[in-house]
């Protein structure tokens, strides 16, 4: 065998080292991919729970919102047979019930014994005609009552039931000169919001009614 056979044929301590330390290597990286590929298997099968618990949830929020649907459809449906039932209610109780206003009446001294039926004196002009003046008793004061009124048309304007009163003493139709009135609440109001508009409101019994009537009479002496 020639030096050039002893020297490559034959495995030196430095081969050996090198052998060993591959090997060495070897191990290491077998053992941190074992290790990642475990890392890795714990990462999927905990994100795999996460997803069901995700998945869960998701159908939980949608039976929970469905849920909600149902519920609010049912309570609109029950409040609007309440509200038609209330209202239906309240139209009867409109029916049945009058309301009280106040309005102005004129009154008129007593006629004196010189005038004719109409209040009229009658005189001769200089040149012979007959002419008419009105005679001194004529003389008129208004004042503050009571009046009662009933319904007279009921409507739904605006999302709002509107009732339209007229006095029971007066006649309405549609060719009238008066109109009927929506009168409102005078709950709450107080007597000086009343004077403002005293025909607009509308109340419950004639004693209350009779309270402004008396107040704004008060007023004008």
């Amino acid at each position: 065998m020639s030096d050039y056979d002893d020297y490559y044929g034959n495995t030196s301590p430095f081969d050996e080292e090198v052998e060993s330390f591959k090997a060495a290597l070897r191990a290491v990286v077998k053992q941190e991919t074992q290790d990642e590929l475990e890392t890795l298997r714990t990462a999927n099968r905990e994100m795999t729970g996460k997803l069901a618990n995700l998945n869960k949830l998701e159908r939980a929020a949608e039976a929970a919102q469905r849920d909600y649907e149902r519920k609010l459809s049912q309570a609109e449906q029950m409040a609007r047979r309440t509200v038609e039932k209330e209202g239906l209610a309240k139209l009867l109780e409109l029916f049945r019930e009058p309301r009280y206003r106040v309005h102005i009446v004129w009154d008129t001294q007593p006629k004196c014994v010189k005038c004719d039926e109409n209040r009229k004196l009658r005189y001769t002009t200089p040149r012979g005609n007959v002419g008419f003046e009105a005679c001194e008793c004529f003389v008129q004061t208004q004042r503050w009552e009571v009046e009662e009124t009933v319904v007279h048309e009921v409507a739904r304007r605006g999302g709002k039931l509107l009732v339209w009163y007229h006095g029971t003493s007066r006649y309405f139709d549609d060719d009238s000169v008066g109109s009927p009135t929506v009168l409102k609440s005078p709950d709450g109001a107080s007597l000086a919001e009343l004077s403002q508009d005293p025909r607009g409101y509308g109340f419950p019994d004639a004693d209350t009614a009779q309270e402004l009537a008396d107040a704004l009479n008060e007023a004008k002496r």
